[in-house]
């Protein structure tokens, strides 16, 4: 109780205010959705890449046991699925892009200022 209370008061007395910045526009947004969709492909391949991993050494692990062979086989199971929801969102935004012509598969991570 009183560390919550010594760290309210430490926020209270040491803050630093936060000055607003000008407000975001609707392009900007777009160009926030194109940047999580370019980062979530590598990593949600990389995801797949372990659960496929760990599914394998599951089931080399269950040494014949139904109940641990059906877990080890739900977790490839999974990824597989995971994976293929992944290219099939993949291919609709390259839809996306070759009927509109937005770039939504593309990232340019900006050089840092100087």
């Amino acid at each position: 109780m009183l560390y919550s209370f010594l760290a309210v008061l430490w926020l209270v007395l040491f803050a630093t205010p936060v000055y607003a910045q000008e407000p975001a526009q609707i392009s900007e947004i777009s160009t926030v959705i194109k940047n999580i969709i370019s980062i979530l492909a590598p990593v949600a391949s990389v995801v797949f890449l372990v659960m496929v991993i760990y599914g394998g050494f599951k089931y080399i692990r269950s040494r014949g046991d139904p109940k641990n062979t059906e877990e080890a086989r739900n977790v490839l199971q999974y990824a597989i699925i995971g994976a293929v929801l992944v290219a099939a969102s993949w291919l609709i935004l390259l839809l996306i892009e070759q009927v509109t012509g937005a770039t939504v598969t593309t990232i340019t991570i900006p050089a840092p200022a100087q």
